[in-house]
């Protein structure tokens, strides 16, 4: 089944400021962001290693021709994004940021030209040092990611997300920065869907959970207050509140349960319970849950508008 218009905007989504540091959870593991969530699941992996010319690569930067020109991949032909709100080659994509765009981690003492493909020349590439003292690789004054939400080589679903997150060219430059033409469907901003949000319960494997009109996930953030979403800028772009068009609750839904709150930027945001609601930019279908317990800050939403912790989820299901 084709994606949704919205679903589609949904995939595109997440950056990181330090405020994504102090709202969207904890920077201090790390770790596991080296994998983007395509390459972790195993049949994305052997799909990308056997698309040949397509994009998959034994380099860990290469370059791939796609919709948008020659751009720079990954190992597994995956797009690489630079994010503007990275300052003279700082990482600045940390906590829930890099869950969504996993940064390209390499050796501390790596031999750049070993790195790269043929035809990249390794004066544009240098490293950087990130937060949790991994070292992430750069091209031109940009730290290099991978996007949550391309599942496969070619794949360009980040391009234009939030205006700060573009693809980048051989020679270091972002791909559609700065006010040049970019595909519209993939540059659009996902935080703000134009329709009025559906919201409806469903089953999971966490239980019965809330959902938005395509199926997915919803979550709270228990930084939040039950009156202000504190999930802004770079924190909004992983974690797309859920909008909507005004200050009344939307029809059929119980207003014992959801209300709206004002947003920092004078939209309004659906509320179940004490928690404003969000979607998760790595959950690219109905079912996933690949946000919960993300921080230990994160949770999905219960209909009746409570957050289900991993270990309520445990209990309920009887493990």
């Amino acid at each position: 089944m084709s994606p949704t218009p919205t679903r589609t905007r949904l995939a595109a989504a997440i950056l990181g400021l330090s405020l994504v540091a102090a709202a969207c959870g904890s920077d201090d593991d790390d770790s596991s962001a080296d994998v983007p969530a395509a390459v972790a699941d195993g049949d994305a992996a052997s799909d990308a290693a056997d698309a040949g010319d397509d994009g998959a690569s034994s380099a860990a930067v290469d370059l791939a021709t796609s919709d948008l020109g020659e751009i720079l991949v990954g190992e597994s032909g995956l797009t690489l994004y630079g994010f503007t709100d990275d300052v003279d080659g700082s990482p600045t994509c940390n906590g829930a940021c890099a869950d969504a765009w996993p940064p390209v981690i390499v050796d501390a003492d790596a031999d750049i030209a070993g790195l790269l493909g043929s035809g990249l020349d390794g004066s544009v590439f240098s490293t950087a040092i990130r937060d949790d003292g991994s070292t992430q690789l750069v091209a031109g004054v940009w730290p290099l990611y991978f996007f949550a939400g391309d599942a496969a080589p070619g794949e360009t679903n980040g391009q234009g997300s939030g205006d700060v997150w573009f693809v980048v060219a051989a020679d270091g430059a972002l791909v559609g920065a700065g006010g040049a033409d970019t595909d519209a469907e993939d540059a659009a901003p996902v935080d703000a869907p134009a329709e009025e949000a559906v919201v409806s319960s469903a089953d999971s494997s966490l239980g019965t959970i809330l959902v938005d009109g395509d199926g997915l996930s919803l979550y709270g953030f228990t930084n939040d207050s039950a009156d202000q979403s504190v999930c802004n800028g770079a924190c909004a772009d992983a974690w797309p509140p859920v909008i909507v068009a005004g200050s009344d609750v939307p029809d059929g839904l119980d207003p014992a349960v959801f209300a709206v709150i004002e947003r920092d930027d004078g939209s309004f945001q659906l509320r179940a319970g004490n928690w404003p609601l969000y979607r998760f930019a790595g959950d690219a279908a109905p079912g996933d849950v690949a946000g919960q317990g993300s921080g230990d800050v994160w949770f999905v939403v219960a209909p009746d508008g409570s957050l289900i912790s991993d270990e309520a989820a445990a209990a309920d299901l009887g493990y």
